[in-house]
């Protein structure tokens, strides 16, 4: 337990640093999988319970709606309990293809924009590095002229 500890205390002193130079994705990247590694056994069983408990509660939720559309359905226009429930599916589905298109194109620009944020970054870095090692290029020269003529 004391390398964990040690580990957490070396964390929070360098994450805003992290985040602020890597960007909140990657350290969110560099913390999850030593998290996953060393506590993937209990945090994805978890999950897949809470999982789990989201999906019956979610069904209830729309089996409740359902319920009550169809009673309305039936009540307002005299339909059969049958139409009714044919007339909710559809209904259902046209909403479902909508919402699926509506996400999926959100995804889709969510997706190019994290394209280009890491090429943007890509292009920094490989600039930052291009001048870091100029520097050292520039102090290794200078040492050694500086050395050279001291011994000379």
């Amino acid at each position: 337990m004391k390398k964990f500890e040690l580990f957490i205390t070396w964390l929070t002193a360098h994450a805003s640093a992290l985040n602020s130079f890597l960007g909140s994705v990657t350290v969110s990247i560099i913390l999850g999988i030593p998290t996953l590694f060393l506590f993937g056994d209990t945090l994805l069983s978890l999950l897949g319970h809470v999982l789990a408990v989201l999906g019956h509660g979610l069904h209830l939720l729309f089996e409740f709606f359902e319920s009550i559309t169809g009673h309305i359905l039936e009540e307002v226009f005299h339909l059969h309990k049958r139409t009714a429930e044919i007339i909710f599916f559809w209904s259902s589905m046209a909403v479902a293809i909508g919402l699926s298109w509506y996400l999926s194109h959100k995804a889709h620009i969510a997706a190019l924009r994290a394209v280009t944020t890491a090429r943007e970054r890509r292009i920094e870095l490989d600039e930052s590095s291009k001048i870091i090692t100029g520097i050292r290029i520039a102090l290794i020269i200078s040492s050694l002229s500086a050395t050279l003529y001291f011994f000379t």
